[in-house]
């Protein structure tokens, strides 16, 4: 392939990503929510997790713990999540999902589950399945891009 055609694949790549990103975020978010999909995702990870730290947070979502202390923030004043120290050591602050967090975080899988049925009105299961091995296959060779440039 010529460096032209790259340039201009890793352009139309760049834009459709960020398109898809924003208009996925878009259709699935409840329109009545305040909430971005970063911080419902974030209150999803809560729930599979029970409990984490920030230092779980910024690994998982790969952000500074500076960030976090943000997200956190926001979340806990919304009242959706709760921060407690640790009894073994007070330096370790647990982060739970709160019981106000549970409802929209309800209400997100619904409207989930009702926009991805029609979403699969307009895809075939076979060209969602094409696209997830797609995506899984980036999110590989990301991985070992990543671990090669760290070693360096």
């Amino acid at each position: 392939m010529t460096k032209g055609k790259e340039a201009v694949l890793m352009e139309e790549t760049d834009l459709l990503f960020r398109a898809v990103w924003k208009k996925y975020q878009c259709f699935l978010m409840p329109e009545d929510s305040n909430l971005s999909m970063h911080q419902m995702m974030f209150l999803k990870y809560l729930e599979r997790r029970i409990s984490c730290t920030p230092s779980d947070i910024a690994q998982q979502f790969g952000i500074t713990l500076g960030a976090v202390t943000g997200f956190v923030d926001r979340l806990y004043k919304l009242g959706l999540i709760t921060r407690t120290r640790s009894e073994e050591d007070r330096r370790v602050v647990i982060i739970q999902l709160s019981p106000q967090g549970i409802e929209p975080l309800k209400a997100f899988e619904e409207e989930r589950k009702t926009k991805f049925a029609r979403i699969f009105q307009k895809l075939d299961l076979l060209q969602v399945s094409e696209l997830n091995k797609a995506l899984e296959q980036l999110n590989i060779v990301l991985d070992d891009l990543t671990l090669e440039q760290n070693a360096v």
